[in-house]
């Protein structure tokens, strides 16, 4: 059987060896090949199934042309889109991804971190949970190059993709306030989360400035769960103060408080209003689509791999980056005009 070479498809078409060889690495546009000639080799090489020797690839390039990307939550369709766009983006580049799970435990994002490592990864993309200080700490003294996202760690200097949690916040209260809500509730996830911190002094501060004061009761942090969502929720609403709106800091406690709105005999919105932090596809599957705050999950995941790519690629010699993208409000049903 006959094997198909760089020479091979070099000879067919008449170019040099390291034309193909730059084509197929997808490095032929710095190069200055035209489109033509990559389009060319790329439709030969796959008509006469060529195989790329990564291992060769491997020990010239000194990479393995892999890249760790750690979430807190897989199940979380916000973690699932991000993955999805920076294996898209990253394998367009010739890397292939290894996906880890943390569950927010510390210790197997340890234990992760140490395996990602060992396997000798070009870099990492991690989403670390707020006491990673330790964590964090052995990627960088084993000098693996790293993006961190959706969580900034006090204290700590990374390159970082994150966006205006509290900007975006803000817009949701300050929509609420607008058509005439006065009793707001902020159901978020823990107090120690730098998201939640950052998505409660939005909330805070909008309505500090619309002169609008905050019960004790309809402040409630915890996980982001669906079963906190609910609980807040039904808590709340069986007390004494009714508020007319919430604000929920993730998909999962918005989930859960649509649950306990319903179950305690209401209606949205024409009893409750409601919006929460991150978009997803059951929001607008509901009998009242939900109003939400999307995050650009596209540009987040393309700005992580970018960054980290200037890292693995050595071009890269500025003072770390934080990129921090806005947010974007979705107006659906799930809100009432009340004035």
């Amino acid at each position: 059987m006959n094997v198909t070479t760089l020479q091979t498809i070099a000879d067919i078409i008449n170019v040099s060896r390291s034309t193909v060889s730059r084509v197929l690495n997808n490095k032929w546009e710095r190069s200055g090949i035209s489109r033509v000639t990559a389009d060319k080799i790329t439709v030969l090489a796959k008509d006469l199934n060529y195989l790329k020797n990564d291992t060769a690839r491997s020990l010239r390039e000194k990479k393995t042309f892999t890249i760790g990307v750690i979430v807190r939550d897989i199940t979380n369709p916000f973690y699932s889109h991000i993955i999805k766009f920076v294996e898209r983006a990253l394998y367009a580049k010739g890397y292939t991804i290894i996906i880890c799970n943390t569950g927010y435990d510390l210790d197997r994002e340890s234990s992760l971190i140490n395996s990602l490592i060992s396997r000798r990864v070009d870099g990492i993309i991690l989403s670390p949970i707020q006491k990673s200080i330790e964590n964090i700490s052995i990627i960088k003294f084993r000098n693996v190059p790293l993006v961190l996202f959706d969580c900034n760690i006090d204290g700590m200097k990374a390159d970082y993709v994150l966006v205006d949690n509290e900007a975006g916040t803000m817009e949701a209260i300050e929509y609420l306030i607008s058509q005439g809500h006065k009793e707001i509730v902020y159901i978020g996830g823990n107090s120690y989360d730098s998201n939640n911190r950052l998505r409660y002094a939005g909330y805070r501060k909008s309505m500090q400035l619309a002169s609008l004061s905050i019960h004790k009761n309809y402040v409630k942090h915890g996980r982001y769960t669906f079963k906190h969502g609910y609980d807040s929720a039904t808590e709340i609403l069986r007390s004494k103060n009714v508020p007319t709106a919430f604000f929920t800091a993730n998909n999962r406690i918005m989930l859960g408080a649509c649950k306990g709105i319903m179950d305690c005999g209401l209606q949205i919105p024409d009893d409750i209003s409601i919006i929460g932090f991150d978009d997803f596809e059951t929001a607008t599957m509901l009998p009242n689509p939900l109003t939400v705050i999307r995050q650009p999950v596209q540009e987040m995941a393309l700005n992580a791999v970018a960054l980290l790519l200037s890292r693995v690629d050595k071009t890269n010699n500025i003072p770390y980056v934080t990129s921090l993208l806005k947010t974007e409000l979705v107006i659906r049903n799930s809100t009432k005009d009340i004035n």
